[in-house]
């Protein structure tokens, strides 16, 4: 039992505290601001933000400009969207592992975010099909560092029980930017000039610039596993008080969390201090004392051994890809993935042969498969509370469904709800797997953060490039609707390899049901 809160006015810390002793700092708001995690999470939000934007500017005016000013087919324009893929696959390594040997996210952030900046100015100036390709392999290689380093960023600063409803939050930011990006490319497109849309977007990648250099360089250590522990059970010392009288209950108070504390030298400071303070009560539970010694100090042992062994900061990007867990969610991710990315290059060639649908039209009409992932922070959370995997399935089923509804439309208005399925799918496909794979790298120990979510990354860039180029093959030799027909049989047939352990807890669950049922 632990002890109560004694009455004598005379309190001393269980455990000396350095915090105790030291004069309280005062730090400026700037100070706090610039290091504060909500901060860390805005600026990540700009600039995945900023890349979507980018990103979807070209959405609609890339297949025009391609086909009416540069003479190209549908095949060009495969190949010109899979580009950005390219760039983002050769990139995202070499952020990643540069952030996680340096230990350093602000740097590769501005250069990348500089390097989006150049890379669309490049598109206003491009005056054939070759520069096209260089300015969007440019604009991929850019987009690696908000990814990458950006989700680090996350990790960084918040803890894993909470990751799943900052990453939501942000990916809802980087919703609404590819939400405004065709709108944004249409619009100015159609009335500024074909230079306009580049223009706008260089300005906003140069203020996001601005923005990552007003940021702190993240704490990277504030809330690794074995810090986080130690930090919540100096706490708890640092709260017991010790009165003149002697208690023994206090020492039982002080083993319990000695218990939980996996450093042996740490956990024996706590009792040999308890000790000091109360020599009387120390006799008196001298046999739990030994006990502790004994049995709970054997258990800490290998529990110390476990996790000395489990916390590792040089873990190969081969090592991490080849956790069951996370090669189930770069699967889910290049599934779903390749499917909306093979979407972007032909339905508006579709739109246009089949509505006679400028660019503004077009990106209004991809609001409605974009408009769900808004909800991407609410999916996060539910995620958290019933398991990242039971939601990526749900989120499977509907990006199937929604995949061959698409074959069916004729009118503007009969799209709206299958490209919103469609976009929901896709949001609860994606959203749960980035807090699952940060649950895993926790669990391990694993010090790469960065290096993970560059497979999460490497992974959707091949996918951005496998589909576009798929997509505009098959779109030029079999149509629109055969094309989403194909891609509806790709993720039906993917689904049970990616979700076996959930569809067989799922049936398990079920014929326990109806055991119970007959039984009753």
């Amino acid at each position: 039992m632990i002890a109560p809160v004694p009455t004598s006015d005379e309190r001393r810390p269980l455990l000396p505290s350095s915090t105790h002793d030291e004069p309280h700092i005062k730090r400026s708001l700037l100070y706090r601001v610039r290091r504060a995690p909500a901060t860390v999470a805005c600026v990540v939000a700009m600039a995945l933000f900023t890349d979507m934007v980018v990103y979807g500017v070209v959405v609609p005016i890339l297949p025009k400009i391609v086909k009416e000013r540069l003479g190209g087919s549908s095949s060009d324009i495969g190949l010109l969207f899979a580009c950005y893929a390219i760039g983002l696959l050769a990139s995202t390594p070499i952020f990643a592992i540069l952030s996680d040997k340096y230990q350093n996210r602000r740097i590769p952030m501005m250069v990348g975010m500089l390097g989006l900046a150049v890379a669309t100015v490049g598109f206003s100036l491009a005056s054939n099909y070759w520069v096209l390709i260089a300015a969007r392999i440019g604009q991929g290689s850019a987009g690696g560092a908000s990814w990458t380093i950006g989700l680090g960023m996350l990790a960084d600063v918040y803890p894993p029980d909470n990751l799943g409803v900052v990453m939501g939050a942000t990916m809802m930011a980087n919703a609404i930017g590819f939400m405004m990006g065709p709108m944004v490319g249409g619009y100015f497109y159609e009335y500024h000039g074909h230079m306009a849309p580049f223009i706008f977007c260089a300005g906003l990648a140069v203020l996001d610039f601005l923005c990552i250099m007003f940021i702190a360089e993240p704490d990277k250590k504030k809330y690794s596993a074995k810090n986080a522990t130690m930090t919540d059970l100096d706490d708890q010392v640092d709260g017991l008080s010790i009165g003149d009288d002697p208690s023994t209950s206090t020492l039982v108070a002080a083993e319990v969390i000695a218990s939980e504390i996996s450093d042996r030298k740490h956990a024996q400071d706590i009792i040999d201090d308890a000790i000091h303070h109360h020599p009387k009560a120390a006799t008196e539970h001298s046999s739990e004392a030994a006990s502790y010694g004994s049995t709970s100090g054997s258990s800490n042992s290998s529990s110390s051994s476990v996790n000395d062994e489990d916390i590792n900061t040089d873990v190969s990007m081969f090592e991490i890809a080849s956790n069951w867990t996370i090669t189930r969610c770069l699967l889910a991710t290049f599934v779903a993935a390749s499917v909306f990315s093979g979407l972007e290059p032909i339905f508006p060639l579709y739109l246009q042969d089949l509505l006679n649908a400028g660019p503004t039209q077009t990106g209004l009409i991809l609001i409605a498969a974009i408009f769900p992932t808004l909800f991407a922070s609410g999916i996060g959370y539910y995620a958290d509370q019933v398991g990242h995997f039971y939601v990526s399935l749900v989120g499977m089923i509907l990006f199937t469904f929604a995949t061959f509804s698409l074959a069916v439309p004729s009118t503007f208005l009969s799209f709206v709800l299958p490209l919103a399925i469609f976009g929901l799918g896709s949001s609860m496909i994606l959203t749960p797997l980035l807090p699952a794979m940060a649950d895993v790298v926790n669990k391990k120990g694993w010090n790469c953060y960065a290096k993970t979510y560059a497979l999460y990354n490497m992974t959707y860039s091949l996918s951005m490039a496998v589909g576009p180029i798929l997509a505009g093959f098959i779109y030029d030799d079999f149509g629109f609707p055969l094309t989403m027909s194909m891609f509806g049989v790709m993720i039906a047939a993917s689904t049970p390899l990616i979700f076996s352990t959930q569809i067989a807890a799922i049936v398990a669950h079920w014929k326990r049901s109806r055991v119970e049922q007959c039984e009753a």
